[in-house]
């Protein structure tokens, strides 16, 4: 018999415009799809409680999302006075493929990458300043690598492999466990030219 997670089948990647890519380029949105992500459907009043938000401060920012159909309403809970909707991201995988075609593409992925290592990095100074931080062994939930190297075209497509792999492993994960940020950031480092000695 299949395990939940070996049965689970690996969702399809939502091929983002560069008009999604922008929508996603603000703290509160950004926050909302990574808790959608991580914990699962909610509604704005679940949301608000997840985020340490008023839920009027939700409201534009989810009619934004589900705008630009990153966001989706999955059912109607009654609650008694009127149907409460709730909240999914419309995929675990995006994909900014096709959206950094552009130049403002480009700066919209900048925007986002900027959003999302400002929130690792505000979980990470609040985690090792707790005692719930591991930073050794198997269990680690708090670590920092910064690596400059060098890499031929064969070492470059296997970190390729390897972040393939590290979101394959993220996107398998069930309901249990702790939530973890994991955000991924490369880039061809900056060369400057060294000048003729004279």
């Amino acid at each position: 018999m299949n395990s939940p997670a070996a049965s689970r089948a690996t969702p399809a990647a939502l091929t983002l415009t560069p008009a999604q890519l922008a929508a996603m380029a603000s703290p509160t949105r950004m926050a909302i799809l990574q808790r959608l992500d991580a914990e699962g459907p909610a509604s704005i009043r679940e949301l608000a409680e997840r985020l340490g938000r008023p839920a009027t401060a939700l409201y534009h920012h989810l009619a934004h999302l589900q705008k630009h159909g990153l966001v989706r309403i999955t059912e109607h809970r009654d609650t008694g006075r009127r149907p409460e909707a709730v909240y999914a991201a419309a995929s675990a995988r995006l994909s900014s493929r096709d959206a950094v075609r552009t130049p403002a593409g480009r700066r919209s992925l900048v925007r986002v990458a900027t959003r999302v290592v400002a929130a690792t990095l505000r979980a990470f100074a609040t985690a090792a300043s707790h005692a719930a931080a591991r930073f050794e062994g198997p269990q680690r939930n708090c670590a920092v690598r910064h690596l400059s190297f060098r890499a031929d075209h064969e070492r470059l497509a296997r970190i390729n492999a390897l972040i393939e792999a590290l979101e394959t492993t993220a996107l398998d994960a069930g309901p249990q466990g702790d939530t973890v940020l994991l955000t991924v950031l490369m880039a061809p480092a900056a060369h400057t030219p060294r000048s003729a000695s004279t």
